[in-house]
């Protein structure tokens, strides 16, 4: 029996504000303050109860290697003081939110306190997305979402593990109105996808249902014993989500060309592209050192008549490249395959819960990757909130043990 129950219910309310906080712009120092008293508790608890918790994420290694690799490269950064700032950050604070919410997640209950008070905050920032939106352009780029590349972000993270909720209530049974409520939020969500004015995030939520849906076919009997109203809606699904997808990029893109933005054919980025690849040339070893926007003096100058917003890569494998060389990019990818293996392994179990987590876990991945596809928006608060939930999934979907993991576990699947 846990030897501190009131801290570790402590430590799930904080991991909640946490995550509550990051979903949201202007909460920097809310969100730091969460997060250091969130740490401080989680250290406090796992050293009384180093003997039920488990201590470590299973991704510890690759995050360290990918992190130490970060931290070499202020040897070699074009702007050192930079490199500092965005390395506790990116890394320092990335690896606390992990580490956090994967402790906080093992605690008794913390199902019952993690999930409704998230899903109310995501639900909230939702209604007020759309209400910024409803007032007007302006009034959303400056709304307490953060913008469309924050709003987008959040959705692509939050959505997988919004409809896997709904799966597992089904699957164990759980009250109707829990199943409904997650319907909701899903419901929400597209809508708010909608008023992001943004085209990666469909294409990031067309690949996430269909990672979704593809795997959670695996998981049920072979497709070739379905029966053929099962085939005949499953197609159906499938193809109602591509088109679904395609009808809302050209909706989008027609409210893009009325608020001033930018056809695909005159994407400012696939000029943009060419010179970072020229740039990854001159130190494909090493790069110029951690963290977004170290070349922004020279991109700045070199697209000025172009466009402003031109002053880093806007691509996720090109900023690895930039910053941190080729090591660092092959360190990122092994720190992303070690999360898409335990999100395979927890969703080839017997257990609904650990299947629920590990489908999510690869499918917020996937959203995220979409996303930064073309932008580099895996920083501050959206890389705290993908980190704080990816902790909490490894949690969940990990192997049951002993103690409080068998008791939390059993207050999830109730719950």
């Amino acid at each position: 029996m846990s030897r501190s129950p009131k801290l570790l219910a402590a430590l799930s309310w904080m991991a909640a504000a946490f995550l509550c906080a990051s979903l949201f712009a202007h909460t920097v120092a809310l969100r730091l303050t969460l997060l250091m008293l969130g740490s401080a508790l989680a250290a406090v608890a796992v050293w009384r109860d180093r003997d039920e918790l488990r201590v470590l994420p299973p991704i510890w290694l690759p995050f360290v290697l990918w992190a130490a690799w970060a931290w070499l490269s202020v040897v070699w950064s074009i702007e050192p003081e930079r490199t500092y700032k965005e390395l506790r950050n990116e890394i320092v604070y990335a690896g606390l939110a992990l580490w956090m919410c994967f402790v906080a997640a093992g605690a008794p209950k913390a199902a019952r306190i993690l999930l409704p008070t998230l899903a109310a905050a995501a639900a909230g920032g939702m209604l007020i997305a759309m209400r910024d939106f409803a007032l007007g352009w302006e009034r959303y780029l400056a709304g307490l979402n953060g913008g469309p590349g924050d709003h987008s972000s959040a959705l692509l993270t939050l959505m997988p593990c919004i409809a896997m909720a709904g799966w597992s209530t089904w699957r164990a049974g759980g009250p109707r109105w829990v199943q409904l409520a997650a319907a909701l939020l899903g419901l929400l969500g597209f809508v708010g996808a909608y008023c992001t004015m943004n085209r990666t995030v469909w294409m990031g939520l067309a690949v996430e249902s269909l990672l979704l849906g593809g795997m959670l076919a695996l998981r049920a009997r072979a497709p070739s014993s379905w029966s053929k109203r099962t085939r005949l809606v499953s197609g159906f699904v499938a193809v109602a989500l591509i088109a679904g997808a395609v009808v809302a990029l050209s909706a989008v893109q027609a409210k893009r060309e009325v608020i001033g933005g930018k056809t695909l054919a005159k994407d400012t980025r696939l000029v943009l592209w060419p010179e970072i690849v020229e740039r990854i040339r001159e130190r494909p070893l090493t790069g110029y050192g951690f963290g977004r926007g170290l070349l922004r003096g020279p991109l700045q100058t070199e697209f000025r008549d172009l466009d402003a917003m031109l002053w880093h890569a806007h691509n996720i494998f090109l900023e690895q490249l930039l910053q941190l060389g080729a090591p660092g990019l092959v360190l990122f990818l092994g720190l992303l395959a070690a999360l898409v293996r335990q999100g395979w392994r927890a969703a080839a179990a017997t257990s609904d819960l650990q299947a629920a987590c590990g489908i999510a876990l690869i499918a917020v991945v996937a959203g995220m990757l979409v996303r930064n596809m073309t932008d580099t928006l895996f920083v501050r608060q959206n890389a705290l909130l993908f980190w704080g939930v990816a902790g909490i999934l490894l949690a969940w979907g990990a192997p049951v043990y002993s103690g409080t993991q068998r008791r939390n576990h059993a207050c999830t699947t109730s719950g």
